[in-house]
């Protein structure tokens, strides 16, 4: 009788995507996003986020000195939409992109829209930031023509909708090593492969 393949004592009942071999039940749940980098369609995974519960340490909340009011996402739910579509568009060729390394990024564009020193990354991090500023740049011409303090594309709202990005991030991590939560809902929340150019 065939035993799974990680802890070699119980049925092989689960198929996993990530591994591409059936794995027990008990060894799915506990190596999810710890060993094992579960893909966006694995179902297990998104049952298993469902029933998530993860305390949240309010003190945490990236930039909590920058106010984000209910008026102001109404206000740049345009930009936020965007820069959502730009993110998805960077994440999708790196396949095991983790919450962590998102997370890092997202950072560096915050502190690019603040115009101050962007702090050193690498490897899949670097390649979202790079991508991000690749997608920004296309359209960065056209922020001309928005004129006053009004306009969705101004300084102040760039910033604010990175910080939320950032913050739903933050609020994503559910503490594993390889969490994919935010890059997930990136994927199911923005448009797909054809981001705006």
């Amino acid at each position: 009788m065939a035993l799974c393949p990680i802890c070699g004592l119980r049925k092989p009942k689960r198929y996993c995507t990530a591994r591409g071999e059936n794995i027990c039940a008990q060894c799915c749940a506990a190596n999810r996003e710890v060993t094992i980098h579960c893909p966006f369609e694995c179902l297990y995974l998104g049952d298993s986020r469902a029933h998530e519960k993860v305390e949240r340490d309010p003190s945490t909340l990236p930039h909590r000195d920058f106010e984000l009011s209910e008026a102001f996402l109404r206000h740049a739910d345009l930009t936020i939409m965007l820069f959502g579509a730009f993110l998805n568009k960077a994440a999708r060729p790196l396949p095991n992109l983790t919450d962590a390394e998102m997370r890092a990024a997202l950072e560096a564009m915050v502190q690019r829209f603040k115009k101050v020193d962007v702090p050193a990354l690498d490897g899949p991090a670097a390649q979202v930031f790079e991508s991000f500023e690749q997608s920004y740049g296309k359209f960065h011409s056209d922020l001309a023509k928005e004129q006053g303090a009004d306009s969705v594309f101004n300084e102040r709202t760039l910033l604010g909708v990175v910080i939320f990005l950032a913050r739903m991030a933050h609020g994503h991590n559910n503490g594993k090593p390889h969490c994919r939560a935010f890059v997930h809902y990136l994927r199911a929340t923005f448009p797909a492969a054809d981001a705006p150019e």
